[in-house]
């Protein structure tokens, strides 16, 4: 049960780097020579490859360097789900449902908050919505990403 505990625990590692734009901890959750894949889908429910596969740290690092900044007051939210997790030895499939929901902080208005607002500013709008499909090795006692697709589940028309 620990193992499976330890590998869910890559998920959320990964979805906060991702968040956070942290490409040294989202790097350091693969495996030398871990591919790093992404697909989307429409209507015919076949998955298309979106650009190519990214392979090793070193190269997963430079292409999430390579993502825009987030705008001023935009947080990343990934939300997973479902974690289905199967261990055999030291390899290990998981599967997991994620959603991705930016929250947009609204802007301090210039003579400050009216007196008595009270609860949250902003909006929160769910962007995307797919399957992360990881496959894991215990290297050197952790575990580490070897293939990771990204599922989307809504079309990329550039792709």
């Amino acid at each position: 049960m620990h193992d499976r505990f330890d590998i869910q625990d890559v998920l959320s590692r990964y979805v906060r780097a991702t968040d956070e734009r942290d490409v040294t901890a989202l790097a350091g959750l693969f495996a030398e020579g871990g591919v790093f894949r992404f697909f989307s889908r429409s209507g015919t429910g076949k998955y298309r490859p979106i650009g190519k596969p990214f392979t090793g740290p070193k190269e997963i690092r430079e292409f999430v360097a390579s993502w825009p900044p987030l705008p001023e007051r935009v947080y990343l939210h990934h939300l997973t789900t479902d974690h289905m997790i199967e261990v055999d030895g030291d390899e290990a499939i998981m599967n997991a449902q994620f959603m991705v929901v930016p929250a947009v902080a609204a802007a301090e208005p210039e003579g400050g908050w009216p007196q008595g607002l009270r609860g949250v500013q902003g909006s929160a709008t769910l962007t995307m919505i797919g399957i992360y499909d990881a496959h894991l090795s215990r290297i050197d006692g952790a575990w580490k990403l070897t293939r990771f697709d990204v599922l989307h589940s809504l079309p990329d028309p550039g792709n």
